[in-house]
């Protein structure tokens, strides 16, 4: 089965996709390689990346959700968040990925072999892991990363700006359709507020903006979207729809495309 979708956006940059939808980036300097996400744990993934680079890889994560997390033990090391560390460990328990792969094997409407609902389900947890902080730098060799903490969908959401090439790499802290930001371990729509105003001031260090799903690449008009939802729940929390959950509700405003779900406690910090 060929799990990997590879789009090439520059001689050293790779986008990767998955057959549930997860964008992976490869992102090669002269010294070393970053892998941003490790998408569902689908098989394959360490065999892709060596056919495009030949360099050690570091895997980094925009996030710790599941569908980001997968095969990150497959590589030597993994950066995250200190916040999200919960959030990755949650995504290893072998019932939550049972039943995860079978949820989004429905979603997207995918017939997969036993086989490889048996690698997804034992993915392995990282294990060597180093934690990712604010303005910290990523040397890939004359190839700069820096990290810019981005919390609302999670705690510990980052994202990767690439100073080199202008590069914005957002994971779901931006993506061209809805963030969610009612899960247990989600931090607060003024965050999310927060967050966006804090990449919008640094805009002009960017041409692409290149999210974990959907379109792309994204304007950073999307980020401005965001920001100016964010900004209009905080003055009206109730302006959204209600939709119903296994358990509860979330309320989702929808802004010109994107799209923000919610609840009462995820409003305010």
């Amino acid at each position: 089965m060929e799990n990997y979708q590879i789009r090439k956006i520059d001689d050293h940059t790779w986008q990767l996709e998955d057959p549930f939808l997860t964008y992976l980036y490869l992102l090669e300097g002269e010294k070393e390689a970053l892998l941003i996400d490790a998408g569902n744990g689908f098989s394959g993934l360490k065999e892709v990346v060596a056919s495009l680079t030949d360099k050690p890889v570091t895997v980094a994560l925009t996030h710790g959700h599941f569908d980001h997390t997968g095969a990150a033990a497959e590589f030597e090391k993994c950066l995250i968040h200190k916040a999200d560390v919960p959030v990755l460990s949650q995504g290893f328990d072998r019932g939550t990925r049972k039943y995860q792969v079978k949820r989004f094997s429905e979603i997207f409407d995918l017939t997969l072999p036993d086989e490889e609902i048996t690698y997804l389900v034992n993915a392995r947890e990282p294990e060597n892991l180093e934690y990712l902080t604010e303005g910290q730098k990523i040397d890939l060799g004359n190839r700069i990363l820096e990290v810019i903490e981005t919390p609302g969908h999670t705690h510990g959401c980052v994202c990767f700006l690439d100073v080199t090439n202008g590069c914005l790499f957002a994971g779901d802290t931006g993506c061209n359709r809805e963030i969610l930001v009612y899960f247990d371990h989600s931090a607060t729509v003024e965050d999310v507020k927060l967050s966006d105003e804090k990449l919008l001031a640094r805009k002009a260090e960017y041409t692409q903006i290149w999210p974990g799903h959907h379109e792309c690449p994204m304007d950073a008009s999307c980020l401005e979207d965001y920001r100016k939802a964010a900004e209009n729940i905080l003055e009206n929390p109730g302006i959204g729809e209600k939709i119903p959950l296994d358990k509860g509700y979330k309320i989702l405003y929808n802004y010109h495309t994107i799209g923000i779900s919610y609840t009462e406690a995820h409003i305010h910090r």
